[in-house]
Formats: C-alpha cells, sequence, structure tokens
C-alpha cells in the first residue's frame, strides 16, 4: 500500500464516523449534521 500524501489545503471527501454525512471540505473540525469526528476517506481505516 502506497502512503497518500494529503494536503490540508486541498479539498478532500470526509465521512462522519457517527451518522456517516459525506462533505467535500478542507479538514472539517466536526459534522456539520450531528457534531461527530470526521474521516478523511482517503485513509484507510485498518
Amino acid at each position: 500500500m502506497k502512503d497518500i500524501k494529503l494536503d490540508p489545503k486541498t479539498e478532500s471527501t470526509y465521512e462522519c464516523f457517527n451518522c456517516g454525512t459525506v462533505v467535500h471540505a478542507t479538514a472539517p473540525d466536526s459534522c456539520p449534521n450531528c457534531g461527530a469526528e470526521m474521516r478523511n476517506r482517503r485513509t484507510p481505516i485498518e
């Protein structure tokens, strides 16, 4: 697996851990719907 170089200024797809909301943004602090933590979908979860 290759490491992906992420630029925090580049817009990416983020998904909410709690409710599954998907947004395109530049490093959101929290989910706009429920306030939970967001994850970058380009970063694998193991």
